[in-house]
């Protein structure tokens, strides 16, 4: 699995940032600078990005080859969308190599019938530019993020989305969350779909002893862009306090 490595050769703890579905580890180019006294991974999850050569098989599957790219170095997880999926995954699987989880976007309950059927729609269109160029549009992308949003999607297989799809229309199993033990925060935006915002926020607090979810109000699913600063603080004030930031919304 391709990555990149940033940080001083003598940093004592590990970040490692896991990118949601249709991008890549380019979208922590905000995030990374922040914490400039970790060693920070980011890498390309199969199927995606540097790794879109590599086979998707799934949540499970990413996160043994996120464990294994760790090998024996603990890291602080952060994961947004896909990546909260893996990185629950990663701490249920490898509890030894996880120190603490923030799910940024978390996807835990299974999505609305509709948002499940126009993800099935999304897929005819899958490889063209065109497709990939309004849904940039539409997320308010623009320069260079734009471009590398359209290419990563370009790269992107339409089984490997169509397996993604499946899998998170299934949600993520109780005996998964159950077997979570490192220390929890989950961040909804709060202007996210209500299977996000809502449903999964309760089941991963009724689920992850001793976890935190909380709200970015006004935001949505890609909110480590829509509002760089309130998430690189409240990511630094997890790692350094294990307390949801000033400015989250109310816990539940």
């Amino acid at each position: 699995m391709k990555h990149l490595e940033f940080g001083p050769a003598s940093a004592t703890e590990t970040l490692i940032f896991l990118h949601g579905g249709n991008v890549a580890g380019w979208m922590w180019g905000q995030q990374v600078p922040a914490f400039p006294e970790y060693r920070v991974l980011v890498p390309d999850l199969p199927g995606f990005g540097a790794s879109s050569d590599e086979q998707w098989e799934s949540t499970a599957a990413a996160a043994d080859a996120v464990a294994a790219l760790l090998d024996t170095r603990p890291a602080h997880v952060v994961g947004l969308s896909l990546g909260s999926s893996v990185a629950l995954q990663l701490a249920a699987r490898h509890p030894q190599l996880v120190q603490s989880l923030f799910l940024a976007s978390a996807q835990v309950a299974p999505p609305a019938r509709r948002d499940v059927f126009i993800g099935r729609a999304m897929l005819l269109f899958w490889n063209q530019r065109g497709f990939w160029t309004a849904l940039a549009r539409s997320y308010g992308l623009a320069g260079e993020d734009a471009a590398l949003f359209v290419e990563t999607g370009l790269g992107i297989r339409r089984e490997t989305a169509r397996a993604i799809l499946d899998e998170v229309a299934r949600g993520t199993a109780e005996s998964v969350l159950s077997r979570v033990s490192a220390p929890t925060i989950a961040v909804a935006g709060g202007a996210d779909s209500a299977a996000i915002a809502s449903t999964s926020l309760g089941r991963i607090a009724a689920g992850i002893r001793g976890s935190i979810v909380a709200t970015a109000p006004g935001l949505h699913h890609q909110w480590n862009i829509e509002d760089v600063e309130l998430f690189n603080r409240s990511l630094r004030t997890w790692l350094t306090t294990r307390e949801a930031a000033v400015g989250l919304g109310t816990r539940l």
